[in-house]
């Protein structure tokens, strides 16, 4: 495994995690493209590792001092009150559901993880809940990308691997921005 891959893996699991709002499903994508897939599962098992143990300093700032780790969150590009209240409302029903299905419609991961210590949720429930909830989204993401990867090396289009990528990926970003009211 490349160590720069790697690398970026483990730095870009923790950053978003925490406070990052690019997600790694971005560099997991890119390693798909360049590296092939057996390169972008096992960068997807170490960024949700990374993520999931981020989750725990995260758990513990919102069961310690809710009301800093809120704010704190709320610096957060793309992050809203609306959101915070979306994710505290969801802790009072099948909060395990609502994190894995946030993980796909663009709720941060962070928010869940400072309202389960808020909550106080039992770390030892949480903890395997957030890991499959990201490893299930990362691995998504890189069996989608899989997928048009395929079909451009069987129109004989393997040269437009990267720019379809770039394009795709402006596309989310520019869709989730006007979604959260930020174009």
């Amino acid at each position: 495994m490349g160590m720069m891959w790697l690398l970026g893996a483990v730095v870009w699991g923790v950053a978003e995690a925490s406070f990052f709002f690019l997600v790694p499903d971005i560099l997991l994508t890119a390693a798909l493209v360049r590296r092939g897939l057996r390169m972008a599962l096992l960068l997807s098992v170490v960024a949700a590792i990374c993520a999931a143990l981020t989750g725990i300093g995260m758990y513990f700032w919102g069961a310690q001092d809710i009301a800093a780790a809120r704010a704190a969150m709320l610096k957060v590009l793309a992050v809203s009150p609306d959101l915070l209240a979306r994710v505290h409302g969801e802790f009072d029903g099948a909060w395990p559901l609502h994190l894995a299905l946030g993980a796909i419609s663009g709720v941060p991961y962070k928010l869940y993880a400072v309202e389960a210590g808020a909550r106080q949720v039992p770390l030892w429930l949480f903890l395997p809940v957030s890991f499959a909830a990201r490893l299930a989204r990362f691995t998504a993401t890189v069996g989608l990308t899989a997928l048009g990867r395929a079909l451009l090396l069987r129109l004989g289009k393997p040269h437009w691997m990267m720019p379809a990528w770039a394009v795709a990926w402006t596309l989310v970003y520019l869709v989730y921005f006007t979604q959260r009211g930020l174009w």
